[in-house]
């Protein structure tokens, strides 16, 4: 049995079973409701022959109303449902405002607004409160055509975002918008981790304290797992530039047992050396223009 939701907000399940296994019958109804509920234009309906108040909505207006049969699927299969309103405003104005549900729908008004619908078990006609209603169905409204003295509905289960083509670049590891964004910071901190190299750095592991935002912090490991560092420009910044993933982090503990983050990287950093660039003919691999003089002895 579905849960049953009564006046109180309260799960009313067993006491619509005890109801019903002590011989009693229901009167069922439907309470239709199509957009949201603080919308002033949203459609309160019910099939029942006078208002209906259900407190967790509110109040539901009697309506010449049918809707097609809501059917019980396993799965992610979306379903459709047709609903057949006949609003007895019919009148034309030139103001939206006060514009009849005929005028709206041919205005595409109501499309994508989304419906529910609930199954009331009334003891007695009118009740919607003692025993409570039913979730039935939930969608939006993919069409709403207006017809000689009806709105036809055809509604889409909620189901049928299953089924829309999402982009590639917006997927995973396609996503282009993840692949080209900016540094991330981790969660609580206002700023980038700045950290400074200690000793016993290696090429595939940097030993380095925290300098901002918070001075000697130990992030908890691996929270820079899959990200990247980048060496900071500067005074004795020899690296500066030079970049790599992270492969995972943790803490690391020198000879004195203090205590400093360590990062383990995927790229070992290169390096390269040079010698003075030879500027006399005599120099090793001299490309210079020999023979020429001096410019204070050529005068």
């Amino acid at each position: 049995m579905r849960k049953v939701i009564g006046g109180n907000g309260q799960d009313n399940t067993v006491a619509a079973q005890a109801w019903l296994m002590a011989g009693n019958k229901f009167t069922f109804r439907d309470l239709i409701l199509i957009g949201r509920p603080e919308d002033p234009r949203s459609i309160w309906m019910t099939t029942h022959e006078g208002p209906v108040i259900w407190s967790p909505m509110g109040l539901f207006h009697p309506a010449v109303v049918t809707r097609g049969q809501v059917q019980c699927k396993i799965g992610t299969d979306t379903q459709t449902l047709s609903i057949t309103w006949s609003p007895s405003n019919n009148a034309s104005t030139v103001n939206t405002a006060t514009a009849s549900p005929y005028q709206l729908a041919r205005l595409h008004t109501y499309d994508n607004w989304p419906v529910r619908i609930w199954r009331a078990l009334m003891p007695t006609p009118g009740d919607a409160n003692t025993i409570g209603c039913v979730e039935w169905f939930g969608g939006r409204v993919t069409t709403a055509a207006p017809e000689r003295g009806k709105i036809a509905f055809n509604v889409s289960s909620y189901m049928d975002v299953l089924t829309q083509k999402v982009p590639s670049t917006v997927v995973e590891t396609t996503n282009t918008l993840a692949s080209t964004a900016a540094v991330t910071l981790p969660a609580g901190d206002t700023s980038v981790p700045v950290f400074q190299c200690f000793t016993g750095s290696t090429e595939d592991y940097i030993v380095a304290d925290c300098l901002s935002p918070s001075a000697g912090k130990i992030y908890s490991g691996n929270i820079f797992a899959g990200g990247y560092m980048v060496f900071l420009s500067g005074t004795g910044a020899t690296l500066a530039g030079a970049w790599s993933a992270i492969g995972q982090n943790g803490a690391f503990t020198d000879g004195d047992g203090n205590r400093h983050s360590e990062f383990e990287i995927y790229n070992a950093l290169p390096f390269y050396v040079s010698t003075t660039a030879p500027i006399n003919l005599g120099d090793e691999d001299y490309y210079g223009f020999p023979y020429v003089p001096n410019p204070q002895s050529g005068v």
